[in-house]
């Protein structure tokens, strides 16, 4: 009886041990690969842009953190509409979410998350250039694979914002991989 109630506070201890350690501030970045859809005058088209983001984040336990995030476009696409040739650029993006996680081993998680984000691209044709927002509700789902106490590596799949006037409208989705330091 000594030796189980011993190993049940020796657990407790390390539990314990863990949950401080999941807890506290973290920085990161990731390169992002997202697929802008355009549907316009009855037609569809997909562009595909880079972006490289910043996140700055609070762990609040294993299972629940909060970040800002704040990025800017890469790579440029391109829409074609008939014989217009539509260049689009992410001028910038940021936003704000809650992630929910769940640990699957000491090392690897998986999270869903949720916010708002806000962006503008810019989209140039014929030599005139129009700014559009893309904002709104952002969700998404990811895993992250802790490499150390404090470095781990991210992936990351989500729709970010949209865009709409009239018939008109663009959305986001993305996936990036990145990596993430926790002090």
């Amino acid at each position: 009886m000594k030796k189980l109630l011993a190993l049940a506070i020796v657990s407790t201890i390390g539990f314990g041990a863990t949950a401080a350690q999941a807890e506290g501030l973290y920085v990161g970045g990731d390169l992002q690969l997202q697929q802008q859809t355009m549907k316009a005058d009855g037609d569809k088209q997909k562009t595909k842009l880079g972006a490289i983001n910043g996140k700055v984040g609070y762990e609040v336990n294993e299972y629940f953190s909060v970040e800002g995030r704040a990025g800017m476009g890469v790579k440029n696409g391109k829409y074609t509409a008939g014989n217009t040739e539509l260049k689009a650029k992410e001028k910038y993006n940021v936003g704000a979410y809650a992630l929910a996680s769940y640990p699957i081993t000491d090392s690897f998680s998986v999270y869903g998350l949720a916010g708002y984000s806000y962006g503008k691209v810019s989209l140039e044709a014929n030599g005139e250039k129009e700014k559009v927002s893309l904002k709104g509700l952002s969700y998404g789902v990811g895993a992250k694979y802790k490499v150390t106490e404090q470095i781990a590596l991210t992936t990351e799949v989500g729709h970010y914002g949209k865009y709409k006037d009239g018939d008109s409208k663009v959305s986001k989705e993305a996936v990036s991989l990145g990596v993430q330091y926790s002090f």
